[in-house]
């Protein structure tokens, strides 16, 4: 339980009990608004109810974590020499996360003084995944979502909300083809030959650089960024993207 969620089932109740109590002014002539204050002193006074957070252990970085991220500054500063790489638009950065559709907090309400605090939802795990890649020049690229199913009905609907906008701004729904929402080496490329090329191409133009100028991708050691067929492909279609994987522990 948040404190939003807690007003919404409070303004409800409010709603279907006391309809006039929202437009009904007080004697000096203000107006009942059930602000989040309000609702944390309900809680409290009323219900003995005081947020609690959970814990957990921070993720470890690795023992020599100084020693692993110079050794990836220097491999990036010799690529960017070699290779000749002069705009910062060239290397680019990405990253995957999944986002719940309805996550839960780290805390919750819970009466004073309780000893254990469960919070429902922790375990949720209907979600997609959403890459995001970003360039050293500070360009945002279009989203990849990626969702669980096996045909374009697990994709969100035409109909949706904002759905012609995130067109518009050039994201990409896929389907993952498996039960789960995980990326998989299917939607990897269709990442590449769908936003990130497209993306070069278009600031190789605007520099006058010829379209064989090798640009750098970063990407974290994950298995599918690992693989040998991942990366067979990169080399086979794109031998000009220079592949550079991030410290393992340290995103």
């Amino acid at each position: 339980l948040s404190t939003a969620r807690c007003r919404g089932i409070i303004v409800g109740i409010l709603h279907h009990e006391l309809p006039n109590i929202f437009s009904t002014a007080a004697k000096d002539g203000s107006m009942f608004k059930c602000s989040d204050s309000w609702v944390k002193a309900f809680l409290y006074d009323h219900l003995q109810y005081t947020i609690r957070q959970g814990t957990r252990a921070a993720q470890k970085l690795p023992p020599n974590v100084d020693d692993v991220c110079r050794q990836q500054f220097l491999r990036l500063s010799l690529t960017i020499r070699d290779d000749v790489i002069p705009y910062p638009e060239f290397l680019v950065n990405i990253d995957q996360t999944n986002v719940i559709y309805q996550p839960a907090k780290g805390c919750t309400y819970e009466r004073i003084g309780s000893k254990q605090v469960a919070i429902v939802g922790q375990e949720e795990k209907r979600a997609f995944t959403l890459l995001v890649g970003i360039s050293a020049a500070g360009d945002l690229l279009p989203f990849h979502i990626v969702h669980d199913g096996k045909s374009k009905r697990s994709l969100p609907s035409p109909n949706a909300p904002c759905y012609n906008e995130a067109l518009e701004l050039k994201f990409q729904f896929v389907f993952s083809n498996t039960d789960t929402y995980w990326a998989t080496f299917e939607t990897m490329c269709t990442y590449v030959t769908g936003i990130l090329v497209p993306f070069w191409i278009e600031k190789k133009q605007q520099r006058g650089v010829p379209l064989n100028q090798p640009c750098i991708l970063q990407l974290d050691c994950w298995s599918v960024h690992r693989s040998v067929a991942f990366r067979t492909w990169l080399d086979v279609n794109y031998e000009w993207i220079r592949y550079r994987f991030v410290p393992a522990g340290t995103t």
